[in-house]
Formats: structure tokens, C-alpha cells, sequence
């Protein structure tokens, strides 16, 4: 592997993002208002390169692919920036040697990277459940889902308009966060929800 870049440096803008699912058909179960797999592709190609130029640097937090269609591994030549991986549940179909083309590092599966974004610990991880208490967790995993938590925030392009997030808005979604949204947005701890907690939902996680 070459090397992860340098996010203290100031000289390229900085982005992550996560879950593309590149030749993933499923488009209803993932929520994508697309025709088929190739359209959606097209779209997240446009839209990434719309924002990201060949030199800015990209986390992607995983699934870059669908795992029962690795021949997408090829589209990832047409985006934009100098990429880290880190490895989500569906890129274990790729080796390293299938990947360094096209990354400048790659992560193991259930590990994260750690890095301050306007003196904010962060660490990003494709899995919430491996975030950290004291940095505040950027990860993938779970689409559209749910875009905030406490100190979780669902980077992947299902929640963020199919785009990748600029690192250096960091601290405005952390600051949604924490002086605006209401118990509304944070109705999961409330009792309607709470008291559900253990009776419903799926048992288990790749790594909880």
C-alpha cells in the first residue's frame, strides 16, 4: 500500500462517504430512485465528481460494491479523488491486491481511522456499533436508516443526497447535533420506542 494522507494538510479539500453499492440491482430495498444498477452508478459518478476534484482525498467507509457483483469493481477508476478504503462487510469479496489500483490505503474489515476535524476527535468506522464514546463516530453501514445519532453521523450517500460529505462540515453537523435538533429527532430514547428495546429488531451485528 502507498500511504493515507495527511488530514491536518490544508492544500486539497477533504472528503468521506460511504455504502456505494456499485452494481447493487436491489434498488427498493435500498431505497435508490433509480431504473436499474447502471443508472444509479452513472448517477453517483456524476454527482461524486460534481464535488470532488482528481486531487482532493476521499475515506470511503466501505461497501464500494455489492458483494454478489465484484466485475463493478472496474467504475471505480471513473471517481474522482486520492481514496482510502476503509473495508465494509461487502469489499471482503476483494483482496488487496484486487484494490490498491485504486486506493492509496486500504483498512481491515471492523477497524477505523482516527483524526481531529477543527480540534473534534473523530473516528470513522463502517459499523456504529464499533464507534468510539469519546470521538464522534462517522460511519456507513446501515443506508438510510437513520442519518444522526448522539454522537454518531451516517456519512453514507442513502442519507446525504447520493453525494459525499465535505470533512470540514463536520462541525456543523455536530453542532445540529447538539443545540438544535430536539427530542423529536431523538424519539429512539423516548418510551414509545424504549420500551421496545430487546422485543423487536434483529439480534446481532458483524461486530458489536
Amino acid at each position: 500500500m502507498k500511504r493515507i494522507f495527511d488530514l491536518t494538510e490544508n492544500k486539497t479539500k477533504k472528503f468521506i462517504t460511504a455504502d456505494w453499492h456499485l452494481g447493487d440491482p436491489r434498488m427498493e430495498i435500498l431505497g435508490r430512485p433509480f431504473s436499474n444498477a447502471s443508472a444509479c452508478i452513472k448517477t453517483l459518478i456524476k454527482l461524486h465528481n460534481s464535488i470532488v476534484s482528481p486531487e482532493d482525498e476521499v475515506i470511503i467507509i466501505g461497501d464500494v460494491c455489492y458483494k454478489e457483483r465484484p466485475e463493478a469493481i472496474k467504475y471505480l477508476k471513473f471517481f474522482n479523488g486520492r481514496k482510502v478504503l476503509i473495508r465494509g462487510n461487502h469489499d471482503n469479496v476483494f483482496s488487496d491486491n484486487d484494490l490498491e489500483d485504486y486506493f492509496e490505503d486500504i483498512i481491515p474489515d471492523g477497524q477505523g481511522l482516527k483524526f481531529k476535524i477543527d480540534d473534534i476527535p473523530c473516528y470513522a468506522v463502517h459499523y456504529p456499533t464499533q464507534g468510539k464514546k469519546d470521538m464522534f463516530t462517522l460511519c456507513g453501514h446501515i443506508h438510510a436508516a437513520w442519518r444522526y445519532q448522539l454522537n454518531s453521523f451516517n456519512v453514507g450517500i442513502d442519507a446525504n443526497h447520493f453525494r459525499p460529505i465535505n470533512l470540514a462540515t463536520i462541525p456543523t453537523h455536530l453542532k445540529a447535533i447538539t443545540d438544535f435538533y430536539d427530542d423529536d429527532v431523538w424519539v429512539a430514547y423516548n418510551d414509545i420506542n424504549a420500551s421496545y428495546v430487546g422485543k423487536r429488531g434483529k439480534k446481532g451485528s458483524y461486530y458489536g
